[in-house]
């Protein structure tokens, strides 16, 4: 599972504390909010709200903090 954040994201936190907490690796992935990556082509195309987090589990994406924490908790 691939998670696109940025550490500064208050979004972002609670789904990185709890991927560690319960020993979820994921693979990480830093999207710089401050340099507008969020605006790139390959962002876009994976999430056209350009926000972080996002999870990324194959062909599946969720894309709201809330949904991506619910969901590492069932798997």
């Amino acid at each position: 599972m691939k998670l696109y954040y940025h550490p500064a994201s208050t979004a972002s936190r609670p789904v990185l504390l709890f991927a560690s907490e319960s020993g979820i690796d994921l693979d990480l992935k830093l999207v710089d909010i401050f340099r507008a990556s969020t605006c790139s082509p390959l962002i876009r195309a994976l999430n056209p709200n350009a926000l972080v987090p996002m999870l990324e589990d194959g062909d599946f994406r969720l894309t709201e903090s809330s949904a991506i924490l619910k969901y590492l908790a069932t798997r």
